[in-house]
């Protein structure tokens, strides 16, 4: 059955007032959800920030206009899955 997912990403205004007096020297960690609605979310931190580049179909060089944060699950030992 579909539904209807709605939700209001934050700005960088609202990101940065939630960031005001922290230590420069905190990680970041990001609860990336594991499905839409669910409360179940894996754990990781933020290794990348900047606007998206690429290529468009063209073949002339583009740069996003949203700003992006990359995350990466954080350092440590895991079990590798056979695949």
């Amino acid at each position: 059955m579909d539904f209807e997912h709605t939700v209001q990403a934050w700005t960088v205004g609202q990101l940065r007032e939630a960031l005001a007096g922290l230590p420069d020297d905190l990680p970041i960690i990001v609860d990336v959800a594991e499905e839409l609605g669910g409360d179940t979310v894996q754990e990781q931190v933020v290794i990348d920030a900047g606007f998206g580049r690429g290529v468009d179909g063209r073949g002339e060089p583009f740069v996003g206009r949203e700003f992006r944060i990359g995350c990466e699950f954080p350092s440590g030992t895991y079990l590798q899955r056979d695949r």
